[in-house]
């Protein structure tokens, strides 16, 4: 059957609810990566990162790195949660940032028209 189903402990109980993009499953430990709507026929949800996944990955990167002393890099950067991370980034929250930058800028432009202050 393809149509909705409502779960009645999902509806009412909040940690049964993965809204949030890189939120860790209770049990599992699966953490909850965003995805392209375009791509959701090739998702596999169970090669999504676990928490245990992400321990090995930084351990192994700090051992590769640990004679190289250079630019600073951020834990989700060693691990397989770089990908998924990125994506967001470019298709989410920089968007995001810059519709706030603008609606602040309009906002002051109108203020300034209003004043008279350019």
């Amino acid at each position: 059957y393809t149509y909705p189903r409502l779960d009645i402990n999902v509806s009412k109980m909040q940690n049964h609810l993965l809204k949030s993009p890189f939120c860790v499953h209770p049990k599992t430990g699966r953490v909850c990566v965003p995805m392209e709507v375009a791509e959701v026929e090739k998702f596999d949800p169970f090669q999504v990162p676990t928490l245990s996944q992400l321990m090995k990955e930084l351990d192994e990167y700090e051992v590769d790195q640990s004679n190289n002393d250079k630019a600073v890099v951020h834990d989700w950067q060693k691990t397989s949660l770089k990908e998924p991370f990125e994506k967001f980034q470019k298709k989410f929250l920089v968007p995001l940032l810059n519709e706030e930058r603008r609606s602040k800028r309009e906002a002051r432009e109108m203020k300034a028209a209003v004043v008279g202050d350019f």
